[in-house]
């Protein structure tokens, strides 16, 4: 289930709260019981793992250019 983040306008606290794609994000309410909450749009965490997004990203034969060692 994804996480979203919420806001109460009423006391300024901003929470998470876990919901199903089926619960309505209207029936919220914040840790102190206020019913008007906003939701709070942020960028997800994304974590790239590998070399690449696909297997010519990453060479691997000795195309690049190397310096030599009296350079």
């Amino acid at each position: 289930m994804p996480r979203y983040d919420f806001t109460c306008p009423i006391c300024g606290q901003t929470f998470e709260k876990q919901l199903s794609f089926a619960e309505n994000s209207a029936q919220v309410r914040c840790p102190s019981g206020h019913a008007n909450v906003r939701r709070v749009y942020a960028t997800p965490a994304v974590v790239f793992k590998g070399p690449g997004w696909y297997s010519t990203d990453h060479r691997t034969g000795g195309t690049k250019a190397e310096s030599s060692p009296g350079d």
